[in-house]
């Protein structure tokens, strides 16, 4: 009787237990898979003004945690656009624009999944489910509003400036020249037209407002604040009262740090730990960013999985529990960074290209289950927020600082952010999984777990001995018979430096004589 109620009671616990686990497999199984977009292009428009609009339009998509794959039209095959659940068409050749492919036209007007087009030349399409009608001017300078963001005197090429159209317009786009203002972009259900977008300028930021509609995206967006470039060897001391500071004012930050592969048991490294350690008890989120790379050569190439992996490690040993990944967009268009880097995250920040170096380049991009759009502070003030609390863009965004180790500059970026109405979120409060062979990290609703087991936050830095001996003795041997020897020798030249003195000394006093004798006459 006992031992049936021991078995009836374990076997109630085994259920409950299972619960949370069965709820997570259930929630894994149901996740949205990311949506698919064709993006189609005429021209890379190298040399001019539109020139990495096509890069600028990957990154926004990339926010959005939207597969693309992007195509030439040349390179275009009919039904190439199957299977994809939207599709782009931009059009960058201003000064002739070239006639569609027949396979291309034919596929797009019978295409059943949402259309968007960026630049002239409308398609018979989209201008008859838009109702639109056109003015069309070469050069111009125009000025763009959009929600709290402004920016006047762009100058745009080839613009088409909607007269009269049907849907939802966005922003606003004056012209002087032709004294007329317009919406900057137009969406009508599942089609949506941005007649001018640039890279760097305020029209690249707007199409995320008729991305985020055109897409479906229904979640709220969020305002993060991160700090990137801290190192091992960055001022440490600064760091920590960084993190003191936004702690104090009550602001939630992102810390992006950089990875460092081995010599765990050097004090700096040690102290670095702790550094981290600290920024994580004071409401820090630790995120990796990509190493820097400056070679694609395979040795290098191959090792990158298991220094991840290691790096990832050693922060787990340290009671630190990363939330995700800050990587350049490139990366994801490359099979083996992504399997190699990004593959060990679910969550990422999506920093614009400095220089790609890629290692397997693939037209198809890899996507996060959370990501984040960044700009910087400067270029968001540089569009002139009427307000002094801005609201969030229509994409999650990260306002990117870069630390610095110069105190009185750190003091000043710390004044404008603490200064600002901006209401920053907890990156920690979404869903992140960071995972490798040996330990899998999370977040949740704020509350940050080692494989399973809460972190505990400790905000006292620990002190490390700055005593090591960063190169191993090897073993010796004869080492006291050389210690004999040295000593004699030592003894040796000292007993002959005297009696070279004394010589030298009994020699000068005979010279003397020799030559100090009165003379005689």
């Amino acid at each position: 009787m006992l031992k049936s109620k021991i078995m009836t009671l374990l076997l109630v616990l085994t259920c409950l237990l299972s619960i949370p686990f069965q709820a997570l497999a259930d929630t894994a199984s149901t996740a949205p898979k990311p949506k698919s977009v064709l993006m189609l292009y005429d021209s890379l428009a190298i040399g001019t003004p539109q020139e990495g609009n096509i890069e600028a339009l990957q990154r926004l998509f990339a926010g959005f945690s939207v597969s693309v794959t992007v195509m030439s039209l040349e390179a275009y095959h009919q039904g190439d656009i199957n299977g994809f659940d939207q599709a782009v068409l931009v059009r960058n050749k201003v000064d002739e624009i070239q006639k569609l492919p027949a396979d291309l036209v034919r596929d797009w007007n019978g295409f059943q999944g949402s259309l968007l087009q960026v630049g002239g030349g409308l398609t018979d399409r989209m201008r008859q489910a838009l109702h639109i009608q056109d003015k069309r001017l070469d050069q111009d300078y125009a000025s763009i509003r959009i929600d709290q963001l402004q920016e006047d005197l762009i100058p745009v090429n080839g613009i088409s400036y909607l007269t009269s159209y049907e849907g939802q317009a966005y922003g606003s786009l004056t012209s002087e020249k032709l004294n007329l203002k317009a919406p900057y972009g137009v969406r009508n259900g599942m089609f949506a037209y941005i007649p001018y977008m640039t890279k760097g300028n305020l029209t690249e930021w707007s199409a995320a407002y008729v991305l985020r509609d055109w897409l479906g995206v229904k979640t709220a967006s969020h305002a993060y604040v991160m700090m990137e470039g801290i190192y091992p060897f960055s001022n440490l001391e600064l760091v920590n009262q960084m993190a003191d500071r936004l702690y104090d004012a009550g602001i939630p930050f992102i810390a992006g740090v950089q990875p460092t592969f081995g010599n765990w048991d050097y004090p700096a490294m040690q102290r670095y730990m702790e550094a981290l350690k600290h920024i994580q008890a004071r409401n820090g989120s630790i995120v990796v960013q990509t190493p820097i790379v400056d070679s694609t050569s395979p040795p290098a190439a191959l090792k990158l999985p298991n220094e991840m992996s290691s790096f990832l490690n050693q922060l787990g040993s340290s009671g630190i529990a990363p939330v995700g990944i800050a990587t350049e967009m490139y990366w994801s268009y490359d099979k083996q960074y992504t399997a190699d880097a990004l593959s060990f995250f679910d969550s990422g920040i999506v920093l614009p290209n400095k220089k790609a170096w890629y290692r397997e380049k693939t037209n198809t991009s890899s996507t996060f289950t959370s990501a984040v759009y960044t700009i910087s502070e400067k270029e968001l003030a540089a569009y002139g927020s009427s307000q002094a609390a801005r609201d969030p863009l229509p994409i999650n965004t990260a306002l990117v600082y870069t630390f610095t180790d110069d105190a009185a500059a750190l003091s000043k970026l710390l004044d404008a952010i603490t200064s600002t109405w901006t209401t920053f979120a907890d990156y920690k409060n979404e869903v992140h999984t960071v995972h490798t062979p040996s330990n899998v990290f999370s977040s949740q609703s704020g509350h940050l777990a080692i494989n399973g087991t809460g972190v505990h936050l400790n905000d006292q830095v620990q002190d490390v001995d700055s005593a090591h001996v960063y190169v191993q003795e090897g073993p010796q041997s004869l080492t006291t018979l050389f210690s004999v020897q040295n000593n004699i020798l030592i003894v040796l030249i000292v007993a002959t430096l005297l009696l070279f003195g004394i010589f030298i000394i009994i020699g000068h006093r005979l010279y003397k004589r020799k030559y100090e004798q009165p003379w005689r006459s």
